[in-house]
Order: C-alpha cells, then structure tokens, then sequence
C-alpha cells in the first residue's frame, strides 16, 4: 500500500474513564440532563434548560440531539462561557423558520419561505410577526439555476511562463517555476468538472490569474463579470485573499479558501468557507474520537515543556472531561509511567515536537508494551521525524491524525490516478486532490442548494479521495471544515478508523 505523505499529524494517547458495574450509562445520563419545561418564543418551540454545576455546552448538546452552535446562535452570550443555574434557550431539533411580519404577509410574495422585501427583513423580530416554515434543504429552488458561474482564482505567474524553452525544459521546471506551483489544483479541478458535466451540472469556469501584488488583485475584482459569480475558490496569499473576502461579503457571493489553515479567515465573513481543518478542531475530534472508540481505561497527556503550544495539553484535557474522560496532564514519561494501570487500558498521549524527546519516548514506552496495556498517538509533526520505528508502532497501535490521507489500494483513488495520467502524463500529487475533491464537493453542493448554500452545507456528505468535510459556522462568522482524519498502524498498514 501506498500512503501520501502530507499534513499527517500523530498524537500520543493515554487512559480512559470506565463506567464501573451498575453505573449508569452516558445515554442515560443524558436522558435525566434534558428538561420538560418548553415555550414558545415568536412562534418557535423551546426547551427552558437550567444549568446544574459540571454541565457543559457538548453534554447540553447530546442530551437534547442539537449541534452546540444552534444553542450558540439562541444563547450568545455563553460564547463567554456558563455558568450553574443560567436558563438556555434549546430549539427543538430540526425547527428552521424564517418570520415576516403579519402586517406583510398578506402583501409580500413569499416563494418557498424566501423573503425578498427588504422592509420585511427589518420587521421579523416584532411580535406581531407570523411563522413560514422553511423548506428542508434541497426543496428551496429560489436560489438554484440552470448553469452557475464560478471563478477560480490562482497565483499562476503567466507572465512568466514565457520564459521556459518548451524545447529544452529544466528538469526540475515543476520545482523551480512559480507558474507550476499550483497548477495540480487546477488540473484537478478540471477533472471534477469533467465528472459533474457527465451527471448534468452545468458549471460555467473563469479562470484568474492572481498572484502576489495586491494592486493587481484589486484591479482584477473591477472585471464585471466578477460580480455576477455564484462562488469563486481562492487560491490566494494572506494579504490577496482579504481583499477577495471583503468582495465576497459585499456582493453576497460564497468564497472557498482551498488551503490556508488561519483561524481568522472566517472571521466576520458569512460567506467564507475555510476547507482545511483548525488545531482547535483537531483536540475535539481526538477527543470524540476517544470517547466514542475506547472503551474503560485512563487518558495520560503527557507535556513537553519545550513544545511550542503550551496550552495545547490542558485544552486537549478539558475536551477530554466534557466527554466523561478519566484525564490527566503529566510533565514527563516518568511520572506518566507512575500512573499506568495494568488493570485498564492506557492511552498516552505525547504533544511535543522535538525529535530527540519524541524518538526517546517511543523506545522508551515501547519497553513496557508486555507490561501494559498501552495505546499511543502521534502529535504533531512525527512523520517528518526520522527513525520512527514500524515495529514500535504496530506494537503500540499507534494512531495518527491528518488533515488528509489518500489510500492507493481505494478504487476510487486508482481511478482517479489513471484518469489524470491520461490526461497530465503524470502523477497526481496533494494539490491535484485537493483540487478534485473541493471542486467536487461545493459544485455538487452548488447544484443541491443553489446559492444559498451555507444554510445547509452542515448536511452535506459526500466521500472524497483524501478527506471528508464536516462544515460548521459560529454566529456572524464563516464556515470551518472541523473534519481531521484518524488512522491506527494495524499489520504495517495505515487503517482510516474515523
């Protein structure tokens, strides 16, 4: 098997909280969280929730079946965090509606629960006001059209194109020339538009080349078509892709920024939608993926103080506890080993990115692996460590995190391998992929949904060659794919596990 080597982030893990015999399951735990108090509140329904101390927003979540920013959305100002006796506002799982004004509702034409008055919009919190439910994703066809027009935008450096000898091309050409650099995600691209052409969605492409001169980009967003697009991918520098984003905003258009990892991309802007997942998104789904996975035991985080992200080890153990995790935060391997249960599984997790303290500590957990029951994950940045032994891994059935892992052995991988050699006479590398799988993805969401397509890009699913998305947005903000994958060593290969 065949792995491609990119963004793979290990985790060392520890031990885990065991329900011990009798004890009530999580689910019934849940059950006795949520409360029967309800309300109507502007016509929606409402579950009154008080807090009870050691509460918090997930567990809140999972006892009433709602994502934790539909609570967010309802109840700002926990944002600044909760505290015990506080009411929440919890809506009753899969309400959507949108309010207008009774004084308006026998005036306005509402087509499939769109409001297109402005002066309506204005009046939706008065009391006097009437519910329209709003159809189910997918059923809303006010926003979808017969053909979309999308703008990809990469820093394709043409002018300088003209400089290579098409007769005599320098080998290491794809290395050394800026024009090369990105052209993988166009190629991919291509290939994305090819396969939705044949299913019937009529995608009409723009091109543009933006590279790293502000100004050049400024004059670039005064093109006329530009403010007719319906989405537009942004392949872009910091600085550029700003600037794009307040066009966005301005004009109403979605943005796909296909692989800057900034938090603050998504800052203010409903309309940007950030692919590549956040390393606050990472210790959540490590610790999800934890408590849903690992059954009895103990997690052990053990810091390395000359890791950058000191705070990394406590977030990661406050993820852990919300979940009903047995954690603990150590400072070294031994006081980690003072702790091994021989009676429960441990799980250690190691957050440390120097090489020397990492290679020591893997010799030095994989000589109690008879001694104990003993789970390791790899965190971050181990696989560009040398000297990482394959046999210690499998023995310590390793997981490891990524932000995206391509399987060779996948048919879907294998053909898509052998379509872009036809075409490209060449391998495909990450951003070939990458280029691929978000093509495909928000242009099949595009056609779904139309342009409207925040309001239900949580819902999308789709399998992809080197990852999944799971999109969430935070009030007044943008979209953020949460999704990481995770894969154990199992027999010397790479096994995905979430």
């Amino acid at each position: 098997m065949r792995y491609f080597p990119v963004f793979i982030l290990f985790v060392l893990f520890g031990q885990f909280f065991c329900l011990e015999a009798g004890a009530q399951s999580p689910q019934d735990q849940l059950k006795q969280i949520k409360s029967s108090v309800t309300e109507k509140i502007d016509g929606r329904d409402f579950y009154i929730h008080t807090i009870k101390r050691g509460q918090t927003l997930y567990m809140i979540s999972k006892a009433y079946g709602v994502e934790v920013n539909d609570i967010i959305r309802e109840n700002p100002g926990v944002k600044e965090g909760i505290k015990a006796d506080q009411k929440l506002r919890i809506p009753f799982p899969g309400q959507k509606t949108v309010a207008i004004p009774k004084s308006a509702a026998g005036k306005e034409k509402v087509a499939a629960g769109k409001v297109n008055n402005p002066a309506v919009k204005e009046a939706v919190s008065k009391s006097d006001s009437v519910i329209i439910p709003e159809l189910p994703c997918g059923k809303d066809k006010t926003t979808k059209k017969a053909v979309y027009k999308v703008a990809l935008m990469l820093p394709l450096y043409l002018a300088g194109v003209d400089e290579v000898d098409a007769e005599n091309p320098d080998p290491k050409i794809f290395e050394t020339s800026k024009s090369f650099q990105f052209l993988p995600f166009y190629e991919g691209f291509r290939l994305a538009l090819d396969s939705l052409e044949k299913l019937g969605v009529k995608i009409k492409l723009y091109v543009y080349d933006a590279d790293k001169d502000t100004l050049q980009t400024r004059l670039l967003l005064k093109k006329p078509e530009l403010k007719s697009m319906d989405m537009i991918f942004g392949l872009l520098y910091h600085a550029n892709f700003q600037i794009v984003a307040a066009f966005a905003k301005k004009n109403k258009i979605s943005l796909i920024n296909p692989i800057s990892e900034r938090n603050e991309l998504v800052a203010g802007n409903p309309y940007v939608f950030k692919v590549q997942p956040s390393k606050k998104a990472q210790l959540e789904q490590l610790a999800g993926f934890m408590a849903d996975a690992f059954g009895g035991g103990q997690v052990l985080i053990i810091r390395n103080g000359q890791y950058g992200d000191h705070d990394a080890p406590d977030r990661l153990k406050k993820e852990c506890q919300e979940r009903n995790l047995k954690v603990q935060v150590v400072e070294s391997q031994e006081a980690a080993i003072g702790l091994y249960s021989k009676d429960k599984p441990n799980y250690v997790v190691v957050m440390s990115d120097n090489q020397e303290y990492a290679l020591d500590l893997l010799r030095g957990i994989y000589k109690l692996r008879n001694e104990y029951n003993l789970t390791l994950v790899g965190l971050p940045n181990w696989s560009a460590m040398d000297g990482l032994e394959n046999e210690y891994l499998v023995a310590l059935k390793t997981h490891m995190m990524a932000r995206s892992f391509i399987d060779y052995d996948d048919a879907a991988v294998k053909q898509f391998v052998r379509r872009y050699h036809e075409l490209y006479k060449t391998d495909p590398e990450l951003l070939a992929f990458q280029g691929f799988d978000q093509a495909y993805y928000f242009l099949s969401a595009l056609n779904a949904y139309g342009t409207n397509i925040g309001r239900c890009i949580g819902e999308f699913k789709m399998n992809s060659l080197q990852t999944r998305f799971d999109f969430i947005q935070t009030r007044d903000n943008g979209f953020e794919n949460r999704h990481w994958e995770i894969y154990k060593y199992e027999n010397y290969k790479l096994v995905p596990v979430n």
